[in-house]
């Protein structure tokens, strides 16, 4: 406040030859800005302070009020681009040397392991989240050994169920159920070649599943029964992504899609869908991650938007906006989220690394049955 207040004096000193009338105007600003100036500077949304460019595995409708959270709060203006993840990684890695892009937000580590191994992301730590762990609960990877990306907040896979069209009693306890017959017609299912959060994420859990109990050889032939069997009972078109999964059910199309558990909710309170969620035994305990794009032309930009993101008051908007819990201490978990002490004891030891490996053989099996 002092050097503010010297600041103004020597303009009222170089003006005092003028007229009394700017004098004057001069000391009343002075005065309104003593009364506001301390408001002027906690809000610094009042002065643009340049943009970052976000790479988003979001739907406009939600994330750009996040967007603008953010914004009010730093002034920094955020640049969405929305897509799915598959579509994203994409234009990183056509884009490589020429970067556009800053920070991709959103998707599961399966996606930003594969776009690694392209060199899209730039390392940075993150100093809220600097000790925690790459591995978490049962050998669930977290985030990045070397911190090419990291998680914002996580999620549990489950079902989506619209309660018009599936009684309570009717609602399928298992994975396997959704290859039954009395299913058919009923459930709204995702391409996971450009779902590969979602999508690639639900088929590469079964897929682990069988291999784990029956063995690579029988498992996969199981897998691939499976597959058919859950292609036979679904919806087609089939969708580009949980967005347009949710929509489909919440609008009557099928009863039932796969998708993380907080997101139901987040359409029902928003939309007024007739959806609830479902957690799965062998679910995915799955973070949510983000990373900095390797080239990134608005750097100081894009740092200050992941800082925000694992601030108190990121976190704390993740659960207003997206109803999704937060990772860091003392932050409330959202009305229809599952704490990591709730979903632990019923998650698979899901490898998202064996996903991002084995990627191009889970879609062809789903192309192979998608196509018959």
């Amino acid at each position: 406040m002092l050097n503010r207040a010297h600041r103004y004096y020597r303009l009222v000193v170089i003006l005092k030859t003028g007229s009394k009338v700017a004098i004057v105007v001069i000391i009343v600003v002075i005065v309104v800005v003593a009364v506001l100036g301390v408001d002027l500077y906690v809000h610094p949304s009042s002065t643009s302070k340049g943009e970052v460019v976000v790479y988003a595995d979001y739907g406009p409708t939600l994330a750009q009020k996040y967007f603008d959270a953010f914004t009010n709060d730093t002034g920094i203006k955020v640049v969405p681009v929305y897509g799915s993840m598959g579509d994203l990684v994409g234009k990183l890695v056509a884009s490589k040397g020429s970067e556009t892009a800053d920070v991709l937000f959103g998707g599961a580590p399966s996606a930003y392991i594969t776009a690694a191994t392209q060199g899209v992301f730039q390392s940075y730590t993150p100093p809220s989240i600097a000790n925690q762990s790459a591995y978490i609960g049962n050998h669930v990877l977290w985030r990045d050994p070397n911190w090419l990306w990291y998680p914002f907040t996580y999620a549990a896979l489950g079902i989506s169920v619209n309660t018009k069209l599936i009684s309570n009693s009717s609602v399928p306890t298992s994975w396997y159920q959704l290859s039954q017959p009395q299913y058919k017609g009923e459930i709204v299912m995702e391409n996971p070649t450009t779902s590969t959060t979602t999508g690639l994420g639900f088929f590469s859990l079964v897929a682990q599943w069988y291999m784990e109990k029956y063995g690579n050889t029988t498992g996969w032939t199981m897998f691939k029964s499976y597959v058919h069997g859950v292609l036979n009972n679904s919806v087609v078109p089939y969708q580009s992504d949980d967005e347009n999964a949710e929509v489909a059910v919440g609008t009557g199309t099928g009863g039932i899609t796969i998708d993380w558990t907080y997101i139901p909710t987040e359409y029902a309170t928003q939309n007024g869908y007739p959806l609830v969620p479902h957690l799965m035994n062998n679910t995915i305990l799955g973070p949510t991650a983000m990373a900095l794009v390797n080239g990134a032309p608005h750097q100081s930009n894009a740092q200050a938007f992941i800082n925000w993101v694992l601030s108190k008051q990121g976190q704390t908007e993740i659960g207003i906006v997206f109803d999704k819990p937060p990772i860091i201490p003392g932050v409330p978990i959202p009305a229809g989220s599952f704490s990591i002490s709730q979903i632990e004891p019923i998650a698979f030891p899901y490898n998202q690394t064996w996903t991002a490996d084995n990627a191009n053989n889970i879609t062809a099996v789903f192309n192979e049955y998608a196509s018959s």
